[in-house]
């Protein structure tokens, strides 16, 4: 069956967000491995950072920034920066920015070391006023980097991997150090709490906590695992109309952790003793053709949802869950994704795109369009089902004899240069040029026009 996509370059709809963005940065084991020029490469505009080198964080935590919590906050001498310098300048020399997460990583071990409440809220706030100072007002040597996201914890709803504590002891942790951050740097944006249960009562008892007590509440953050790309924008849709109901509708909303993962054989088939081949199955497709086509269609569905910015995670080399390189830094199949979706980037002025005479979605093929100062277009497509798709493609408003270039990744692509090809948009006499497209299953394709 022959799928119609129609692209009307009279209409316009806002701009391209920008929404590559991913957990942790470029570098790891010890620096041996460094993969910034590939984030160069595909543009990542954003990096949160959680679980950096994970497992075995030395950078970021507040255990390991400040690792004798008796010391005195004010001090100096009781903070140990320097690898978390290192990690960030890394970061930034990529041109990307941070969003810097105040809290521990995830602990999966039997034994729980750091992920306990504090046993002194407004002495573990001071600690975060000061890193916050050391990158941002170059207090104890530090920098002045402006860095302005700064997420309070992650996943406390999670249960004790992350926060052993009560819901209620989050709130108020989130209460104490969210407050003193905006009275100290009220040009700053604080948020949290990287919710990761959608239907726990975690949320709405938090969302009421922030609105009896009038919190500052900059971003909310919120994360999704999911072999569906409809279970995002579902989400996407559930998270705004909580935040609505509670008086929040303008913060910025950001989901700040994503991945092709099916979470319903998490606890069961993936963790379980002698379970190596589902795991490395499960990994593994996130990194080919299959979480490729995801992401890129998850990219593109977003654009209709209520997110304001994104991270995937994550982006370094390392551990299972990184789709973009193997455990060497060879860029995998899902890190072109991210690239194809960059070249979108840079035509950054939406416009209107039809698939199948209806939504941007229609059986199972996404995609998405815009344009540049120059009047040049990009248009992206992505198939994220194993069944193959036949598409046509309409360019209404485009100019007679336009060329055009097609750039492909699937099992047999990676979207390289030499792999590009030249093809003619003809004109039919109407305004509107077409050609057709064949999509494999597991696709993805970006054509250019002028």
């Amino acid at each position: 069956m022959l799928q119609e996509i129609k692209v009307d370059l009279s209409k316009r709809s806002g701009t391209i967000k920008v929404l590559h963005g991913v957990n942790n940065g470029p570098v790891c084991y010890g620096e041996l491995i460094d993969v910034s020029h590939h984030y160069t490469e595909a543009g990542i505009p954003l990096v949160r950072l959680h679980d950096p080198n994970w497992p075995y964080p030395r950078e970021v935590d507040i255990s390991a920034v400040f690792p004798d919590f008796s010391r005195d906050p004010e001090d100096p001498a009781g903070y140990d920066f320097s690898r978390t310098d290192t990690y960030i300048r890394s970061v930034l020399d990529t041109g990307a920015k941070i969003v810097y997460r105040l809290g521990q990583s995830i602990e999966h071990t039997k034994i729980k070391y750091d992920v306990h409440p504090p046993r002194d809220y407004g002495k573990w706030a001071r600690i975060c006023l000061s890193i916050i100072r050391h990158y941002n007002e170059g207090w104890a040597d530090g920098f002045h980097y402006g860095i302005e996201y700064w997420e309070i914890w992650n996943e406390p709803d999670l249960g004790n991997m992350m926060w052993s504590g009560t819901a209620e002891q989050y709130y108020e942790l989130y209460r104490v150090a969210a407050t003193a951050i905006k009275a100290r740097f009220p040009e700053l944006k604080v948020g949290g709490y990287a919710l990761s249960q959608p239907q726990s009562e975690f949320l709405p008892g938090f969302l009421a906590y922030c609105r009896e007590h009038a919190l500052p509440l900059d971003f909310f953050s919120w994360h999704t695992y999911t072999v569906e790309v409809e279970r995002l924008t579902a989400n996407a849709a559930l998270m705004h109309e909580r935040l609505v109901e509670y008086g929040f509708a303008d913060v910025e909303v950001h989901l700040n952790e994503w991945n092709y993962a099916d979470l319903n054989d998490w606890t069961q088939r993936l963790w379980a003793r002698g379970s190596g081949k589902a795991r490395r199955d499960t990994f593994e497709k996130a990194k080919g053709v299959q979480g490729a086509s995801f992401c890129a269609a998850a990219l593109i569905a977003l654009q209709d949802a209520r997110v304001d910015a994104a991270n995937y995670y994550d982006g370094q080399p390392s551990a299972l869950f990184c789709g973009l390189f193997d455990y060497y830094g060879v860029p995998q199949k899902t890190f072109y994704a991210f690239v194809a979706f960059n070249e979108l980037v840079k035509h950054p002025y939406r416009v209107a795109v039809t698939v199948g005479g209806g939504t941007a979605a229609a059986q199972n093929v996404y995609a998405c369009a815009g344009t540049n100062d120059s009047g040049q277009i990009a248009l992206l497509i992505s198939n994220p089902k194993e069944k193959p798709a036949r598409c046509k493609v309409i360019v209404e408003g485009c100019e007679a004899g336009m060329s055009s270039t097609l750039s492909r990744l699937d099992a047999d692509h990676d979207f390289q240069p030499d792999e590009t090809l030249s093809m003619s948009l003809e004109n039919d006499g109407a305004g509107a040029g077409s050609l057709e497209v064949e999509m494999p299953g597991y696709g993805v394709v970006l054509i250019r026009i002028g």
